[in-house]
């Protein structure tokens, strides 16, 4: 068998083509931060100044508005960012990201998150590692704002072929059949995420019997 040479211009040539698409995509990522953003942070500091200057019926209803575009620019943040890997994923790997980010939760908190695994990630993508953080992210946040539980459980787990995430909490539940009455974006970018790496989830939930959120996806993406 004959191993084929690379030689150092065709090197040089894949080094210069990797540097190019890093700097295009830095310049897509600073034209989206300046234009959508920035442009949309300046609009609500003028509407802020204004308030100075109106009468107090006229400023309740302005609040309302920023209050919306607020929302709209953290919507604008988590679709930007939603393939960037978080620093500490690309330091420490998913488990122990997962493990700090359920420890440093526990301690801002009242709530007791338990975390548990029976996986090696080391093997498994940059999108999927990234994927299921901001999926068991999402989670805990839902569960500390809106549950009111005193714990919540996390599992992740693999049999070789797919990858399975439980998310428990003993918190006050919620009726399904009113989808956004708990939770609201969160369980929305939750299904966006398993969508995007072409899982299955399943949500149980009701009220005074807490929620739990069972995810399978597959491992080859």
């Amino acid at each position: 068998m004959i191993t084929p040479k690379i030689s150092k211009k065709s090197g040089n040539s894949h080094i210069v083509s990797v540097i190019d698409g890093q700097e295009l995509e830095r310049q897509r990522l600073s034209r989206e931060l300046h234009d959508g953003i920035g442009q949309s942070l300046i609009a609500i500091k003028m509407k802020l100044e204004s308030l100075t200057y109106m009468p107090e019926k006229e400023i309740k209803e302005n609040l309302e508005g920023i209050k919306i575009q607020f929302d709209h620019i953290i919507d604008e943040i988590r679709r930007i960012t939603t393939d960037l890997m978080p620093p500490v994923l690309d330091e420490f790997g998913l488990v122990i990201a997962l493990f700090n980010l359920c420890e440093d939760t526990s301690r801002a908190s009242r709530i007791k998150i338990k975390f548990e695994h029976r996986v090696r990630t080391d093997l498994w993508s940059k999108k999927i590692q990234t994927h299921l953080y901001r999926i068991f992210q999402e989670a805990i946040h839902n569960i500390v704002k809106h549950s009111e539980a005193k714990q919540g459980y996390l599992r992740l787990t693999s049999n070789g072929q797919d990858i399975y995430l439980s998310i428990q909490d003993d918190g006050i539940g919620f009726l399904q059949k009113v989808p956004g009455q708990h939770g609201g974006h969160g369980l929305h970018n939750i299904h966006e995420r398993v969508n995007l790496l072409k899982g299955n989830i399943d949500i149980k939930s009701a009220p005074g019997k807490g929620t739990l959120i069972q995810i399978q996806v597959p491992l080859n993406q």
